[in-house]
């Protein structure tokens, strides 16, 4: 049967159904519906063609197996204990990765008559490959629920009753499926109902064990509903950062989020959600000794724990204060502020997270491509191994070499006794970030896209090489697509390395410029009450910032070790910002005007012309400091032409 697609659109599925499918018990709308209609308009597929079962090769099993390795290790006694409870009544469990690839199988003792029906590990179950299919179509969905018989799109497959649930990381990205199929159910759909609440049970069970590994060095928070039986399967659990800012959370706490209309919970702070900050639940939990009762929103009572990490747990005797025990790097989220195009930037970043994929990040000098990096790896899966970091534009050639790969005992003469392992070697299973790739040396090049290339390395003097697992991000601030032109830039390396590329406005581009200054001054020692009065903002927002934020900096703690009385004013900046016309775009530039000045008023503005608002140079010679100037130019409502009003 060949089908005609370009005439029906989701808006018409009851048609859809009725017209194609007359001879299957569909219902007429919801996600099996939908995803017949994926698998036929968007993956060209029919439902009577035959179609090989995808299983991948023991190889390849083997390195997905090793990819998934925390994930498997942590999911393995939910997928056990889901066997137990249901492999009598001739059930097969699968865990799948987010591809749909199952990477782990529990099968009844007749485990040959499952195979022949594609449950076991390596096969791939993607509704592009096969259709409408538990795992494929809870993937799609991110739906708990039931395929049953001849709801699979694929005629083999209608043997199948299978009952799935997703599974989500702290992010709210799916990370996989737990799946429960039986073959020859002759029963009603409805019969798989109490199946499928075991498998969601489990599946819960599955994301708070991942939940607590992935953020067993932060702060965590564990809410439920006062009065209710405790259900730690539907538990809430929150992740925070040293600001009380939301980092991570679970399935339930992005439900309950969403039930009940509060936004985005990532990056949300605590005070928020609950009314304290964490150095007053930390108080009212007793440093995590005690459970803590508090209202969420105004209107619902939560018992509220914490969990804090094993290395930093408080002492009774002392009480301190929440920075100094929660990671202080900052999130993507934070490093994003209030621009739009880096939060659409970061939205993107959140999708390829994990997902093998290697980043560039691109930007000028001093605009935080280092910072990223690290919240890069805080926020995906490997931000409990290490981070490793190497500027290849700080090593001496004749070092990078091993610096990069390292060597044994004995491998040339004046090595050290001990060996030296590598920055790759170091950074297997976390994150190596490489700065200023660009001057990464031509010979260098090549053999990093041999690693690359072959996942191992092998440093000067080893027998055999070492297995590399790996996130791989790399910054620079040069023109790569002009370093391949003209050959001192490997273009194979390029695409090795630009997965996705994440590009770094300078801090003169960025929207919320003010909003950077603001919370850059905040993180100076000091500066907790200090404030920038309006004619110092005006210049600061409007500086070229040839060294972006890394410059902003110094000129912060500059004008913060200048402050009186905790009051930033013009006399407190550097004079590269008073004396410096504008740079870049910006707001309309407005003409210089006098209001009443009279003739003091008008001999300062001749002067300035004079000068063409060099402030020094007028200060010098009315004899006056540069802060009595700019009062003055204040009181006659003097204003230059490159400020505006």
């Amino acid at each position: 049967m060949s089908f005609q697609t370009t005439q029906t659109g989701p808006a018409d599925l009851n048609a859809f159904v009725g017209d194609y499918f007359a001879d299957r018990s569909l219902p007429s709308d919801g996600l099996i519906v939908q995803s017949w209609y994926r698998s036929v308009v968007e993956h060209g597929l029919e439902p009577a063609g035959l179609v090989n079962k995808v299983i991948l090769s023991a190889a390849e099993i083997h390195h997905h197996q090793e990819f998934h390795h925390d994930y498997m290790s942590i999911a393995g006694q939910g997928v056990s204990g889901l066997a137990r409870r249901v492999g009598q009544a001739g059930f097969a469990v699968l865990l799948s990765d987010e591809r749909g690839i199952a990477l782990d199988s529990r099968v009844p003792a007749t485990g040959s008559v499952y195979a022949d029906s594609g449950l076991i590990v390596g096969s791939r179950w993607d509704e592009a490959l096969v259709g409408t299919n538990g795992i494929g179509t809870g993937l799609a969905s991110g739906r708990a629920l039931i395929i049953h018989r001849d709801e699979h799109f694929l005629r083999e497959n209608d043997r199948l009753s299978c009952s799935v649930s997703p599974i989500f990381d702290s992010l709210g990205n799916v990370r996989g499926c737990l799946n429960a199929s039986c073959l020859n159910s002759n029963g009603p759909k409805a019969a798989q109902y109490l199946t499928l609440q075991l498998v969601i049970m489990y599946a819960r069970m599955i994301e708070n064990a991942y939940f607590r590994h992935s953020h067993r060095n932060t702060l965590t928070l564990m809410i439920k509903p006062c009065g209710e039986l405790s259900d730690l399967a539907n538990e809430q659990l929150l992740a925070l950062d040293e600001e009380g800012r939301v980092i991570g959370a679970n399935r339930s706490a992005f439900v309950e989020h969403q039930t009940h209309g509060q936004g985005i919970l990532l990056g949300r702070k605590l005070s928020d959600l609950l009314g304290v900050d964490v150095d007053e639940l930390l108080r009212l939990c007793n440093g995590g000794a005690n459970v803590a009762r508090l209202r969420a929103g105004q209107q619902r009572l939560v018992e509220v724990g914490l969990h804090m990490p094993v290395k930093i747990r408080p002492s009774r005797s002392s009480e301190p204060a929440a920075a100094s025990l929660i990671h202080r790097a900052p999130t993507l989220q934070q490093l994003s502020g209030d621009d739009a195009r880096l939060q659409q930037s970061v939205a993107r970043l959140y999708r390829v997270l994990d997902k093998d994929l290697p980043i560039l990040i691109n930007g000028e000098t001093g605009t935080g491509k280092e910072a990223f990096a690290r919240a890069i790896h805080l926020a995906s899966r490997r931000r409990s191994g290490p981070f490793v970091a190497l500027n290849c534009a700080a090593i001496p050639e004749s070092l990078i070499e091993s610096e990069l790969f390292g060597y044994r005992s004995g491998s040339f003469t004046g090595a050290s006794k001990k060996g030296m392992k590598g920055k790759l070697e170091i950074a297997n299973g976390g994150t190596l970030f490489l700065d200023e790739i660009g001057d990464m040396p031509a010979h260098l090049q090549t053999r990093l896209l041999r690693v690359l290339a072959e996942r191992e390395i092998s440093p000067l003097g080893a027998d055999t090489p070492l297995p590399l697992d790996i996130q791989v991000i790399s910054a620079t601030h040069q023109n790569v697509a002009q370093m391949i032109v003209d050959k001192t830039f490997r273009e194979d390396l390029f695409y090795r390395l630009n997965g996705m590329t994440l590009q770094l406005p300078a801090l003169r581009e960025r929207s919320d410029i003010q909003g950077v200054i603001e919370t850059v001054l905040r993180e100076q020692p000091g500066a907790e009450n200090c404030r920038i009065d309006a004619t110092s903002m005006g210049l600061l927002t409007r500086y070229g910032w040839p060294g972006n934020i890394r410059q902003l900096i110094n000129v912060l703690r500059y004008a913060v070790a200048m402050a009186d009385n905790n009051w930033i004013d013009s006399d407190c900046l550097p004079v590269e910002l008073l004396d410096q016309p504008a740079y870049g775009p910006g707001p309309p530039l407005s003409r210089p005007h006098l209001v009443d000045g009279g003739d003091e008023g008008l001999r300062l503005l001749e002067t300035l012309r004079r000068h063409q608002w060099n402030i020094t140079a007028v200060a010098d010679e009315h004899a006056v400091a540069r802060s009595t100037l700019y009062r003055m130019m204040k009181k006659y409502a003097i204003v230059p032409p490159n400020r505006g009003i």
